[in-house]
């Protein structure tokens, strides 16, 4: 724009100055000159073709040919210059700086702590939708794809998610996007290319230390190499699903516990215990690597396919192939491969030659859902959905990872002990909740165990001495110093900064909101009285 606002402001300068310099004729023949003001409203009408007339008086005819200039030169110098904004307008990088300034604006007036989110990719977007209805952090988000963030933009989240149409590995777009920013507090990354995943993690060590970053990962090498780099916690669904098929021929009870802290019920169903007998893998790569491995610790005999290209050799038909597998007499079918309508395929063989066999299936697309729910699957991995719950898991609740690996080192009686023990205290669908007692969550309570005792007890057995006890169940309680207590009892003390894991209801969990937050509540279900004093000890 430089160059069309220097030639239209010569073509409204330089007539400017010709008319107070050229005179006019007076009534009396005396020479008259306009003042600059007077040039600048003449120029300006005459410019822009308006025309009032000559004023204050008739021009004489050097005014005239002056003013004949200004038309011949403001005209052409207004359509070079409009012609000029409407190509800048429709220039992309210009609109991309325009957002882009937008974007950096939002970013800077955001005021609280914030998660950056790079992909709006379907796991994107699940862990986004948890992350809102907690509200406990603000998310930007960042995408190459425009689809994918008018989309984003369309769904209309409360409060609005500034969003980037930009490539998330480099510098400049993660320094926009506040990253070395001290409310910055988390970066997800959650593609499906490996490397850019690695890409961007790097960057945003490299950009701010402190930070907590969360990377996807589908290869070994991938894994470890974000590891190596600092990433905090490497999101690896395929070791996930493994986990829980490990899990779920140990303990249907133990595999329920794990579904549940990351986002299902306490509810132990068929398809919960898995068969015992000879499993058929249909995978290749990894994935079917670490089933695999999966399956050996546990002593399964099994089958193992690569679907792509056993398939394509010397076999007539799906159900020869499957046959040759041995199907007829095994337990369990795993479709595992990359595509979901090959899944979708082996799926259906699988039932019409063995209607009774175990089906299992890993999803790839969340669409597909229903598809598979049709062709009775027994259990579906989406990993889209592992994925962002699993993320999701990391950054509101991290205690569930120690919860899961502690409770999974014991016998098979303290699963169900333990299952039992939050279906009957809380319900079979509990909320997750994990709290910190300190001055931001348990205001009252953070100030009163520093100057007396309390233990889980006084607070979740009969508050309020109506013979009703808080249906929460303590499923963990750690240690400012890292000490994990797995179940904690009644009589366990509690201490400043100390991090609770528990099951609970909604209704529960409100009151014991309450509770530890307000002085006068606090007293009364510790000691059993009002508070006789306006000033306790406590609140000194």
């Amino acid at each position: 724009m430089r160059t069309p606002l220097i030639v239209l402001n010569i073509a409204h300068a330089l007539p400017v100055i010709l008319l107070t310099l050229v005179p006019g004729t007076g009534i009396n023949g005396q020479p008259l000159y306009l003042s600059f003001f007077d040039a600048m409203y003449i120029v300006g009408y005459t410019a822009t073709t308006i025309g009032f007339g000559e004023i204050p008086y008739t021009f004489s005819y050097p005014q005239r040919i002056v003013v004949l200039m200004t038309i011949y030169a403001t005209v052409p110098a207004w359509l070079y210059a409009l012609g000029s904004i409407i190509a800048l307008v429709q220039e992309k990088t210009f609109i991309y700086a325009l957002k882009m300034n937008a974007f950096r604006r939002k970013v800077h007036h955001l005021g609280q702590d914030f998660i950056i989110v790079c992909g709006y990719t379907d796991a994107g977007k699940l862990l986004i939708d948890r992350l809102n209805k907690d509200n406990l952090y603000r998310i930007i988000v960042i995408d190459k794809s425009i689809e994918k963030i008018e989309a984003l933009q369309s769904e209309l989240y409360l409060p609005s998610i500034p969003a980037l149409v930009a490539d998330a590995s480099m510098t400049e777009v993660l320094k926009s996007s506040g990253i070395e920013s001290p409310h910055c507090k988390y970066l997800v990354t959650l593609f499906d290319d490996d490397q850019l995943n690695l890409k961007i993690s790097v960057r945003a060590r490299i950009l701010n230390q402190k930070l907590r970053i969360i990377a996807r990962s589908g290869i070994k090498q991938g894994g470890e190499n974000l590891t190596n780099i600092g990433v905090d916690h490497v999101i690896d669904a395929f070791s996930i699903i493994a986990k829980r098929i490990d899990f779920a021929l140990r303990s249907p009870y133990l595999f329920n516990l794990l579904s549940w802290v990351q986002g299902g019920n306490l509810h132990v169903s068929k398809s919960d215990i898995l068969p015992m007998g000879k499993y058929i893998v249909c995978s290749k790569g990894r994935f079917g690597k670490t089933l695999q491995n999966t399956l050996d610790n546990n002593k399964i005999e099994y089958t193992y396919l690569d679907i792509n290209k056993d398939t394509h050799e010397k076999v007539s038909s799906d159900q020869e192939f499957f046959i040759q597998a041995g199907i007829m007499d095994a337990a369990c079918i795993i479709a595992g491969t990359n595509d979901d309508a090959i899944n979708l395929s082996i799926v259906a063989t699988a039932r019409s030659l063995n209607p009774n066999i175990f089906v299992i299936v890993r999803e790839n697309e969340l669409e597909e859902r229903s598809l598979f729910s049709h062709l009775r699957v027994d259990k579906i991995f989406i990993l889209d959905q592992i994925a962002a719950l699993d993320g999701y898991n990391y950054i509101d609740r991290p205690m569930t990872f120690k919860f899961i690996d502690e409770i999974s080192k014991f016998n098979k009686e303290m699963y169900i002990d333990t299952l039992l023990m939050i279906t009957k205290k809380v319900n079979k669908r509990p909320a997750l909740i994990q709290m910190t007692i300190d001055e931001h969550h348990m205001y009252a309570l953070s100030r009163y165990l520093s100057e007396d005792s309390v233990t889980l007890g006084q607070i979740l057995n009969n508050p309020y001495r109506d013979g009703i006890d808080l249906e929460i169940f303590v499923l963990g309680l750690e240690r400012e110093n890292g000490e994990f207590i797995l179940l904690p009892d009644e009589t366990t003390l509690l201490s400043p900064n100390d991090h609770i894991l528990f099951a609970s209801t909604r209704p529960s969990l409100h009151r014991f909101e309450t509770i530890v937050n307000h002085y006068y509540e606090l007293y009364y279900v510790i000691h059993g009285v009002e508070a006789r004093r306006v000033k306790l000890p406590f609140l000194s």
